[in-house]
């Protein structure tokens, strides 16, 4: 039997502060169903039992109790339950999450590197986040009158852990006003254009020395090498249908011979070779 979890009845079930909002579930055995994150990240975790989990019609894996998974908003999950399994998740609004980030030096606290999907991270419950979110579960269930305001501290602790981590980092980070994600949105959007780094960090209020180191400790690599593999990705896809030097100067390269060497040395062979092996083949 599928169930769907509408918006609806997430909203008639959860309990809401300024910050988070707290659904519980309790599922049976082969119960299926789907839900979706909607407008803010979600950290999901699971008091007993497991869940078998597609995301986005895409990837499949299972975790239990020892994990959390944290989910960036619109992402689509189809569960299966196959033994009785409670279930808590908290949805981390831009507010909350925000708030964190303006508060502290994100530079002092990025420590983790983990190579994952860009579309959800499962992590481990273990330190500090274990303690969050025993510590938001039970102030949930308190009756003292001023539990949503414990609620909502403990919302900014489990938040300052997970950024600690770049990878829940930049999901977390994926609907902010943080100059990295304003960045990486301005490359995205403009990456056939000719992008001047230094002209982008001044946009940001910042120079193009501190621009460069907090983008390496954000996403991991320099701008520069950013906006190359951007452009080299899209090559791959351009070569379908138009020539070498189409796409040089679609992609903002004036120099053709550059744009060779750098495919070349991301790729192992040069444009054209690339497009008689896989577009040109007889």
């Amino acid at each position: 039997m599928l169930n769907l979890f509408d918006k609806k009845l997430e909203r008639l079930d959860g309990f809401e502060t300024d910050y988070v909002k707290i659904l519980y579930y309790d599922l049976p055995k082969n119960f299926s169903g789907e839900y979706k994150s909607y407008n803010y990240s979600r950290f999901c975790t699971i008091l007993s039992g497991r869940k078998h989990v597609t995301l986005n019609n895409n990837r499949k894996f299972m975790y239990t109790n020892d994990n959390y998974l944290l989910l960036p908003s619109n992402s689509k999950v189809h569960m299966d339950i196959d033994t009785d399994t409670k279930a808590l998740v908290f949805e981390l609004n831009d507010e909350l999450v925000n708030n964190v980030l303006n508060k502290v030096n994100i530079e002092d606290y990025i420590k983790e590197e983990v190579k994952i999907d860009n579309n959800y991270f499962l992590g481990q419950n273990k330190y500090n986040i274990s303690e969050d979110i025993n510590n938001i579960f039970a102030a949930s269930k308190s009756k003292e009158n001023n539990n949503e305001f414990l609620i909502d501290l403990y919302a900014q602790k489990l938040v300052f852990d997970l950024i600690k981590n770049k990878s829940t980092y930049q999901i977390l980070n994926g609907n902010s006003s943080h100059p990295i994600n304003i960045a990486v949105k301005y490359i995205n959007e403009n990456i056939e254009e000719m992008i001047n780094i230094k002209e982008l960090a001044k946009d940001l209020h910042m120079s193009e020395s501190n621009f460069s180191h907090l983008f390496k400790k954000v996403i991991g690599i320099k701008p520069v090498e950013y906006i190359k593999n951007k452009k080299l990705e899209l090559a791959l896809e351009y070569l379908r249908n138009e020539s070498v030097t189409d796409v040089a100067f679609n992609l903002g390269y004036a120099n053709i011979s550059y744009f060779i060497r750098l495919f070349k040395d991301k790729y192992n062979m040069t444009p054209k070779q690339y497009k008689l092996t896989y577009f040109e083949k007889i």
